[in-house]
Formats: structure tokens, sequence, C-alpha cells
């Protein structure tokens, strides 16, 4: 994914993502690249896994994708002066902040970039929460009947950025009272959310990830026949289940506003 640098680019917008070993979610990577390589032609669009393991197994296939230290340091080495850096993530994690502790200690350094700028991921303020509710309410009427739910899967983490499921939950109320949100690995987890969908009387709930790309947690977390998956879950406890596996990266208004975090010129 990451390109020869070019003379046309003076400035380069790196891309940051955990990344994904399932290569139909990688797919999705590339066309937002694509997105990105259009709302930004004068820039040079690179790219940067933060897993190590996804990193470890592309360069098994052949495929040498760095991490965002060794992106900027190639930055650096290839004359670039100004690099933006653009978080793909959904919240501001652990993994959000390590990308700004890099960013820190590698701008301004000898014969480094002189200057590193950070953009947000995608739920950072009060117009990022309405917007994406509005964008979820018309994404699902294309799919969804009246009185059938749509429970999002979103990941999770230990970080106090938890809070950013709950506060889209509030927005969704507002917004479309059938859209739910639950998270895999912290709160609200599937469990609670269950006894909600039985007090509003719904029988019937679409899965979608409320992930950049649809990958391994989809296809086993959401969509697996293991037991523990929320589709076997949901099953057994009675409900009608249907997958729209379509990932926030696949939206392309939702790529939009990622795009719009681009910063230019400001300091993080």
């Amino acid at each position: 994914m990451n390109t020869k640098p070019s003379r046309n680019h003076p400035k380069a917008l790196l891309l940051t993502a955990f990344g994904t070993t399932i290569p139909a979610a990688y797919a999705t990577y590339e066309s937002m690249g694509q997105q990105f390589s259009e709302a930004f032609p004068d820039r040079e669009i690179r790219w940067a896994f933060t897993s190590a393991f996804v990193r470890k197994k592309w360069k098994s296939r052949g495929k040498d994708i760095l991490s965002p230290a060794a992106a900027l340091a190639q930055l650096a080495d290839d004359g670039f002066k100004e690099v933006s850096i653009q978080s793909l993530h959904v919240i501001h994690g652990y993994e959000y902040h390590d990308i700004l502790k890099t960013a820190r200690g590698l701008e301004g350094l000898p014969k480094s970039i002189e200057k590193i700028t950070v953009g947000e991921p995608l739920l950072s303020d009060h117009n990022d929460y309405q917007r994406l509710c509005d964008i979820l309410h018309a994404h699902a009427k294309v799919f969804r009947q009246p009185g059938e739910a749509l429970l999002l899967m979103g990941h999770g983490t230990s970080h106090p950025a938890n809070i950013a499921y709950a506060g889209l939950q509030e927005y969704l109320r507002h917004t479309d009272a059938t859209i739910y949100v639950a998270t895999i690995e912290a709160f609200p987890a599937i469990a609670q959310v269950i006894p909600q969908l039985r007090k509003a009387g719904i029988d019937t709930v679409w899965l979608m990830p409320l992930l950049t790309i649809a990958g391994d947690h989809v296809l086993n977390d959401m969509a697996g026949e293991k037991e523990d998956s929320w589709r076997s879950i949901l099953v057994k406890e009675g409900f009608t289940v249907h997958m729209h596996p379509t990932s926030l990266g696949q939206i392309k208004d939702v790529v939009q506003m990622w795009i719009e975090k681009v910063p230019d010129g400001r300091s993080f």
C-alpha cells in the first residue's frame, strides 16, 4: 500500500489503522485509501498498521506494512518535511494515544520531519456523534424493515475512552431508538442489550460492525457458528438474526468524516 516518494507530493499523509489479516477486509483499506487520494491529490498517501501480529502475518505473505514509527522514519528518509497522520480508529483509545506519543517523539529530530500533525478518530465531538447517527439511520433504511432492530458491534476497551460507546447509544436514542450498541470486550455487552430488545418487543435483529473494517471479529465474534458468537447467542435467545457485515470503512459518508479530520497545519 505504500508507494515510492514523488516530487509532485511535497506533503505526505500517513493513514494509521490496527490492520487486518483478512484479505477481503484489507481491500476495504485500499478503497478508503483511494477516497483519501481523491480528496488530497497534493499529498502522498502512506499506510501504517499498529498491530505487530498483523504486520508479521502480512510479511509472511510477502507484503511489508510498516508500524507508525517505522513509516514516519521512512518518510523522513524520503525527504518529507511535513506529514499529517490520520487515525482510522473509531474512538480515542490506547492506539490513538500511542500514535500521538510516536508523533511527538519523532517530530523535529535532526534530519527528520519538521512538522507532524495528527487527525482525531471518528468519534471526537458532538457533531461527530450526531453525524454518525444520521448516517447509520439512513444506511439502515436500505435493508431493515420497520420494527426490526440494528445491533452495532463495537470493539470495546479498558481505556476511559470506552465511554464513547455509551455516549453513541444515547445519541442514537434520540435519532433512532431501534439502533443499539454493544461491544465485544467492554461495556455495554450484548448481555446488557438483550433485555432492552425484549422490553421493546423486538424479535428480529440485524447485526452490523461498528468497526473500521469487517475482519476477524465480524467473521467469528459476530457471525461465527460457535456458541459464543453474537449470532448464536441471539438465536439461542429466540431472536431472528440477519447479518449486515458492512463496516464503517465501506460507507463513503463515514470515510468522508475521517477525511475531514485530516489536519492542515494544525498542531496536536
